[in-house]
């Protein structure tokens, strides 16, 4: 399979969208190859196309009856100790799993055992709280996600069991000695917004991030090693592929 190919199979199944957000906060095209621990891998079509820029890539899942699977693919419980080794990896990335995790934080816990010194975690939720959702919400519509509405989720399927906000996020990470380093708001028209209202959009994203994001991803060091170390500038992204 060529890198067409694969960007191909991106767009196909869904995962195009996570990596243009992946590859705002980390250019993968250039400079060191990484090792990269995928947690929640799916098919691991990520994982391929990252392998194919020369990076070295493992992917966690539980499934493994799937179409296409990572050479470097282990079955396990991500909910469990990860089966890696420690310090072994320099980025993490972990985006659309925590909100089906019991206890988000294991992400956390594990990430910091498994990183090497300077390594980075990219952590990616769903905004359940953004505008749209809060306008279903109040006129009784219920928790379940819109963006999830195309895959005919009902409350009774739905597969998210934890909702976050942006001051959870943060909250939850300094308690467990991360700093978040990055974050990364995208707006949430879900690709139905023609492109000349774009600026508007922009504006409205630097205005209420939490209000108009469809997506938190933060990228995320250690605090102890960025304690003295400002945060970077937030990046703000006014259109969008269907599901970012």
């Amino acid at each position: 399979m060529n890198q067409t190919q694969l960007h191909e199979e991106l767009a196909t199944y869904g995962r195009l969208d996570t990596y243009e957000k992946v590859k705002r906060l980390i250019n993968f095209e250039t400079g060191d190859k990484l090792k990269i621990l995928d947690v929640g891998c799916g098919r691991g079509i990520l994982d391929e196309y990252l392998r194919r820029l020369g990076h070295e890539v493992t992917g966690l899942d539980i499934q493994q009856d799937l179409p296409l699977l990572p050479p470097n693919f282990i079955k396990c419980d991500i909910n469990q100790t990860w089966p890696v080794p420690d310090r072994g990896f320099d980025l993490i990335i972990c985006t659309d799993v925590p909100e089906h995790m019991y206890d988000p934080a294991h992400v956390l816990r594990e990430s910091d055992r498994v990183l090497k010194a300077e390594g980075r975690l990219i952590f990616g939720v769903p905004n359940h709280f953004d505008l749209r959702q809060r306008l279903r919400m109040l006129f009784g519509k219920g928790i379940v996600h819109w963006d999830s509405l195309q895959y005919g989720l009902e409350a009774w399927t739905f597969p998210h069991i934890r909702f976050f906000t942006l001051a959870d996020l943060h909250e939850k990470f300094a308690k467990n000695g991360w700093k978040i380093s990055r974050r990364q708001f995208n707006f949430m028209g879900c690709g139905l917004v023609p492109s000349f209202f774009r600026p508007l959009n922009a504006f409205l994203l630097r205005t209420c991030p939490k209000l108009f994001t469809g997506k938190f991803v933060i990228l995320a060091h250690r605090a102890e090693e960025r304690k003295d170390q400002p945060p970077e500038k937030d990046i703000y992204v006014s259109y969008t592929f269907p599901g970012m």
